[in-house]
C-alpha cells in the first residue's frame, strides 16, 4: 500500500469506527461506512494492473488510427478526438420486439443510438495523461454530441468511460461511450426524483445544499476553483469516489460556457492525476456524466455533475460488489470518505 495511504487508513482503523450509516441524498438510501474492515485479511483474487506499458500504436487495435474495425470500415488517420457509431451497439434495434409470453410482463423496443469517442490517437495514453487543452477538446466533443443527439429527439444522453481491466473494458485504447436513450436511465431517474422531492420539501435546490454542506465541512474537498467543486462525497459508496459539481445549477453539458469547459478540464486533470497516484498504480474506474434529460427545463430541479467511481480500494485489491451490495443493495465502504479524501490530497502533482 502506498505510504501516505497506509498511514491515513491505518490511523483511522485505530479509532474503532465500526458502523455508521450515511444517507445518500441523491439515491435516497443508506451507505454503510465500516472503516475498521479496511485492514481485514485478504485471501481472495488480487487485481493485477498492467499499467501503461503499451505501444503508442497497436496494429490489432480496432480503435487506433488507420486500422479496420469489426464492421470492415477503416478508421481515419485522426489526430485528436474521433467519434463514430458503435459497430456492436447495445441500442438501436429496428425490429419490433416479440410479444411477451404473458400479459403480466412488459416489453418495448431497444431503440437508441450508441457512439464511441476515442480521446486520442495514442494507444497507450489515459484520460489522465491528456494536457488541459486536449481535455478541453474532449469536453467540447461531449457537449457537441449531447447537442446533436438531443436534437435528434432522444430523451436522455448518458456518457461514460470504463477504464481499466478491473472494470472489464474490452479495449485499452483511450475512449468513452455515449448512449442516447428514448427514456431516462434508472440512476438519473432516481436522482431526478430525489432532487424534485427535496426542492418541494425544502424550497431549495438539493445540489446547492450539497455543495454548501461540503464547503462547510471542508474535509472532503479536493479542488474548489472559480466554477467547479471536486470532492469525495460524505456518502461515498466506492473507495476514492469523486463528484465534480458546477457552482451554478446546470442541466446539461450544452449549457456550459467555454470558460466553464476550461475550468472543468483543469479540475478533471488534477482529480484523475491524484487517483492515478494514490495507490502507486493506475486506478481503474467508471467515469460518468450525469445530466438531465432533454425535457427537463427547471434549472432548480437538477444539476449536471461528473461522477468517478474507482474500483481499486488498495494496491492489487478490487472493490467487489458482493452479497450484501449486489443482492441487498446495501453498499459498504471499507474506509471513511474523509480518509480517502486526505489520501488523495496528500498526492503531489507534477
Amino acid at each position: 500500500m502506498a505510504g501516505g495511504l497506509a498511514e491515513v487508513l491505518g490511523s483511522e482503523q485505530g479509532r474503532l469506527m465500526t458502523w455508521e450509516q450515511r444517507w445518500h441524498p441523491l439515491l435516497e438510501r443508506w451507505v454503510t461506512i465500516t472503516s475498521h474492515r479496511g485492514g481485514r485479511p485478504w485471501q481472495g483474487l488480487s487485481a493485477t494492473v498492467k499499467g501503461d506499458r503499451r505501444p503508442s500504436f497497436d496494429p490489432q487495435c480496432y480503435l487506433c488510427p488507420g486500422n479496420p474495425r469489426v464492421s470492415g470500415e477503416r478508421n481515419p488517420q485522426y489526430a485528436q478526438v474521433f467519434v463514430f457509431d458503435n459497430d456492436h451497439p447495445s441500442l438501436g434495434a429496428t425490429v419490433a420486439p416479440q410479444p411477451p409470453p404473458s400479459t403480466f410482463y412488459r416489453v418495448a423496443s431497444a431503440a437508441g443510438r450508441c457512439r464511441v469517442m476515442c480521446y486520442d490517437p495514442d494507444h497507450q495514453r489515459r484520460l489522465s495523461h491528456l494536457e488541459i487543452n486536449e481535455l478541453e477538446i474532449v469536453l467540447q466533443a461531449w457537449r457537441d454530441e449531447t447537442q446533436m443527439l438531443s436534437n435528434e429527439g432522444w430523451a436522455h444522453v448518458f456518457i461514460f468511460e470504463n477504464n481499466g481491466e478491473v472494470v472489464g473494458v474490452s479495449n485499452p485504447h483511450p475512449h468513452c461511450q455515449i448512449y442516447a436513450f428514448p427514456f431516462v436511465v434508472d440512476t438519473i431517474a432516481r436522482e431526478l426524483h430525489a432532487a424534485k422531492t427535496y426542492l418541494q420539501t425544502h424550497e431549495r435546490p438539493l445540489f446547492q445544499d450539497l455543495i454548501r454542506a461540503e464547503r462547510d465541512d471542508q474535509r472532503r474537498i479536493l479542488i474548489d476553483n472559480e466554477r467547479w467543486l471536486a470532492f469525495v462525497p460524505y456518502f461515498a459508496q466506492f473507495p476514492f469516489e469523486v463528484m465534480i459539481c458546477p457552482h451554478r445549477q446546470v442541466l446539461q453539458l450544452t449549457e456550459l460556457s467555454d470558460l466553464e469547459i476550461h475550468d472543468l478540464a483543469v479540475v478533471m486533470s488534477a482529480v484523475l492525476g491524484r487517483l492515478d497516484g494514490v495507490l502507486g498504480q493506475a486506478q481503474s474506474y467508471i467515469l460518468s456524466v450525469h445530466q438531465a434529460p432533454a425535457a427537463l427545463i427547471d434549472p432548480e430541479e437538477y444539476s449536471l455533475y461528473i461522477h468517478i467511481q474507482p474500483l481499486l480500494r488498495a494496491p492489487g485489491l478490487q472493490k467487489f460488489l458482493a452479497g450484501v451490495e449486489t443482492a441487498a443493495g446495501q453498499f459498504l465502504n471499507d474506509a471513511s470518505p474523509e480518509a480517502h479524501a486526505q489520501a488523495l490530497m496528500d498526492i503531489r502533482l507534477n
